[in-house]
């Protein structure tokens, strides 16, 4: 839509001097505030024959076919043209020298879009011959439009290419339990304040399809996150857990029992001392624990082993109990010489 605004501006170039049966030559110089066309579109001076009128103009004119024109006046200084196009409206507004051999005015473009404005300068050079200048300023016309076109396929090209990016990045965090590789997504998960909401606007509108594979990812996230094997691989994060509204307490919770159930060992051993207490006496100490270090249990008893809550220290009397912990603790010491650690 943009591209549209910013040819039929161009075309309007050749109606802003009083029509003439002779075309005058006319070096104008434009400065154009059009909001995303690309660097170097604005800042232009070329030679303009004018001698067209604006009605014959706009009704031939394939970047105009859609415009009317619903008032013009003019005096001897001053040339106001106002033209009801299908894109919005357009105002030409021209304010010549006394010898009408000097301008300055401006070009307007009110849309839904947004308003787009060129400022232009001008003055007289010389005579001309209208048709021929014509062709040429059409073909000029068309060189630009294909610039602007270049520079906006590009444009769209990069901002896919980041878009891709941006979704494979998303994917891989949910993959590797990385809550960060989930950037804004992650950052703003179901928040609803006023930062959030204004970046996810943003960030909707230039990239929407990654705005919604990653807002999903999100999802798949904390809904993984949740469950034994997504928080283990996640390290029981609470970043993580605090941006999908969570506890890690409430999961640990929710999870230990299932876990010492036939669940996943790792995460019994991990996150689940009261839970993984017997298994861990029966697999974890004895004359035959360094025979099973490399089985079955061998990632639950180093898990275990390395849980603080049960090597934290207690100023008590010697039980039982504390003697199988002592067994364990040497088996530990065992477990990490055969890992090499």
């Amino acid at each position: 839509m943009r591209m549209r605004f910013f040819a039929i501006l161009l075309a309007a170039l050749p109606q802003l001097a009083n029509a003439q049966a002779s075309g005058e030559l006319w070096e104008i110089s434009t400065q154009m505030n059009i909001p995303g066309m690309p660097p170097g579109m604005g800042g232009q001076t070329q030679r303009v024959c004018q001698g067209d009128d604006p009605e014959r103009r706009a009704a031939s004119d394939k970047d105009q076919k859609d415009c009317k024109v619903t008032d013009k006046k003019q005096t001897a200084t001053r040339t106001t043209i106002t033209m009801a196009c299908k894109q919005g409206t357009m105002t030409v507004d021209q304010q010549y020298n006394a010898a009408r051999t000097e301008f300055k005015g401006s070009i307007k473009m009110t849309s839904k879009e947004g308003d787009f404005v060129m400022n232009t300068t001008g003055r007289k050079v010389g005579a001309c011959n209208v048709q021929e200048a014509r062709r040429e300023q059409e073909q000029k016309v068309a060189a630009l439009k294909k610039q602007a076109e270049a520079g906006q396929a590009q444009s769209a090209a990069m901002m896919k290419q980041q878009s891709d990016e941006q979704i494979k990045r998303c994917a891989a965090a949910v993959e590797n339990m990385q809550f960060q590789g989930l950037g804004i997504y992650g950052q703003c998960y179901r928040k609803t304040d006023q930062a959030c909401a204004s970046q996810m606007d943003g960030v909707g509108k230039m990239q929407p399809e990654a705005a919604k594979a990653c807002t999903a990812r999100a999802a798949d996230f904390c809904k993984r996150f949740q469950t034994q094997d997504g928080f283990l691989k996640a390290r029981g994060d609470e970043n993580a857990a605090q941006m999908c509204g969570v506890t890690t307490a409430s999961i640990k919770a929710a999870q230990c029992p299932k876990a010492a159930q036939g669940g996943s060992l790792a995460f019994l051993g991990a996150y689940c001392p009261v839970e993984a207490k017997p298994l861990a006496q029966e697999h974890c100490a004895g004359r035959d624990y360094t025979s099973k270090m490399g089985g079955k249990y061998a990632k639950f008893c180093e898990s275990y082993l390395a849980n603080a809550d049960f090597e934290k220290p207690r100023a008590q009397p010697a039980t039982a109990t504390d003697q199988v912990k002592q067994g364990v603790s040497k088996g530990l010491d065992k477990l990490k010489g055969f890992f090499g650690r």
